[in-house]
């Protein structure tokens, strides 16, 4: 990316939360306001794992209601120097041009381990189940990286209902052991790729830098 920039790691959003954004359009407020709870869940288990200051976003996500419209420079920034990329993978996600620019803002991005011991293969892409799909209608390059899965839960039924009804249908049915449980987990998944890898900034200068790789494989 010839118009790329670098920018210093303290200026960067530790997550960035990536979603279709077809649900806020839609005339049902609760997909929405579901993404908003999860993302807020996430970053108060994030920063205090990681001693954030207060006031201090430990995450990023888009909130503007017209996804694919505009590109603005705080989004392109976040996408660029986040160090963990967390997409909520569901049928509208694998279908949206939005979300995998997005995707593709940050895969193309060198991840280097911080220290000895680590995989040198991380991605720092963490895909979360958000409802269910169909393992094969996935994009190639969604089915190469392994979906988070809660490990280590109590209730080893947990795992399961979270991989069979996704973090949504845990919000929708109610589900709070579980849906808290899953959120909990993550943000150790979260904080222990950031003090393991260290994922070099390039943000993009222009949307047109960015592929639409979901449809591009599809053609």
């Amino acid at each position: 990316m010839s118009g790329a920039v670098t920018v210093a790691e303290t200026s960067s959003p530790l997550f960035f939360l990536s979603y279709s954004r077809a649900t806020v359009r839609r005339a049902v407020s609760h997909p929405h306001q579901y993404v908003r709870r999860f993302f807020d869940d996430l970053s108060t288990h994030v920063s205090e794992l990681v001693g954030l200051p207060t006031g201090v976003d430990p995450g990023f996500m888009d909130s503007s209601l017209g996804g694919g419209e505009r590109w603005t420079p705080e989004l392109l920034h976040a996408a660029g120097t986040c160090q963990v990329f967390i997409p909520l993978v569901s049928s509208s996600f694998i279908s949206s041009t939005w979300c995998a620019m997005e995707w593709h803002a940050f895969a193309q991005r060198r991840v280097e381990p911080r220290r000895h011991g680590v995989s040198a293969y991380e991605t720092a892409i963490v895909p979360i189940t958000w409802s269910p799909t169909a393992h094969a209608e996935l994009p190639r390059m969604i089915r190469d990286i392994q979906r988070f899965s809660p490990a280590a839960i109590p209730d080893p039924d947990i795992p399961l209902q979270y991989e069979r009804e996704g973090v949504y249908g845990l919000l929708t049915m109610q589900m709070e052991n579980a849906y808290r449980a899953v959120v909990w987990r993550l943000a150790q998944q979260v904080v222990a790729i950031h003090r393991s890898y260290w994922v070099h900034p390039l943000v993009p200068a222009g949307v047109d830098e960015l592929r639409k790789l979901f449809t591009e494989e599809a053609a």
